[in-house]
């Protein structure tokens, strides 16, 4: 399966095949749909990738036109591109559109986007969703992180402070190596729609903190603190979620659960 990825950040690099075509800024740019289309009429490929975007909260709510024009309008002109030419998109979408981890968010469950970022995340899978072309797949991958040592890992930010609160609250996360795998196995089954894809079970930011202490940087102080005191330290709100991965498990994929991932890229971090 020839495939085109759009992107060169974190989880570009390593969801990729070694036969993959991998294209950036400025050889590919999403807010131009020419841009776009030249490079699948170039190449050929039966699945477009598109993990362009703009992640960071901070500068996307600073930069709200850049990451519209990137995030929504950009996923809009591949989306676009793909249905012109019949080719599968793979949309990466972000398991951040829902605010609450009292409840299980599933793939149809109310989008509860709180900050810029999110909104522009929610408005390009409303786009594809009503576009009328079946042929994609958004995938809400939450809380990512991975072996590589990558300055928006969260195991690399943690490592990098001297001391850290952190809170106590469930979340769903992925390893990124086991979302390309998730990838794989949605390709290989020819599946459609939406999927939310996160490891089994949950996992703490007080958790993650700890496991940076004992793997990585054992000076690293870390202590607990509330979720409204933590809200109250950060310029854009950050959501608890626990997604369900029913929809991704009826297809045949069983994650490993989230500490044991988590653990694994801890271990082999740098590696």
């Amino acid at each position: 399966m020839k495939r085109l990825i759009i992107g060169n950040g974190k989880v570009s690099q390593i969801i990729r095949h070694d036969d993959d075509i991998v294209l950036s800024r400025p050889i590919v740019d999403v807010r131009s749909k020419e841009s776009i289309e030249n490079a699948i009429r170039s190449h050929r490929p039966e699945v477009v990738i598109n993990c362009a975007a703009i992640t960071n909260l901070e500068q996307c709510q600073d930069n709200k036109q850049d990451s519209y024009e990137t995030n929504t309008l950009g996923s809009n002109n591949v989306a676009i591109a793909c249905a012109e030419r019949g080719v599968k998109l793979v949309h990466i979408s972000s398991g951040c559109l829902f605010d609450g981890n009292e409840r299980l968010s599933t793939e149809t469950s109310s989008l509860t986007p709180r900050v810029w970022y999110t909104w522009t995340k929610a408005w390009a899978d409303q786009f594809i969703e009503s576009y009328g072309y079946e042929n994609y797949l958004i995938l809400r991958p939450r809380q990512l992180f991975c072996k590589l040592k990558y300055k928006s890992n969260i195991i690399t930010k943690f490592a990098s402070m001297r001391e850290i609160r952190a809170i106590k609250e469930a979340n769903s996360a992925v390893a990124i190596e086991d979302f390309g795998n998730m990838i794989d196995h949605l390709l290989s089954v020819n599946a459609t729609g939406i999927f939310n894809c996160a490891n089994e079970g949950t996992i703490t930011p007080y958790e993650m903190a700890i496991g940076v202490r004992e793997h990585i940087n054992p000076e690293l102080k870390v202590d607990s603190i509330s979720y409204q005191e933590f809200l109250k330290t950060i310029p854009n709100r950050r959501v608890n979620t626990i997604q369900a991965i029913d929809r991704l498990k009826s297809t045949g994929y069983h994650p490993r659960h989230v500490k044991d991932a988590f653990n694994d890229c801890l271990a082999n971090y740098g590696k």
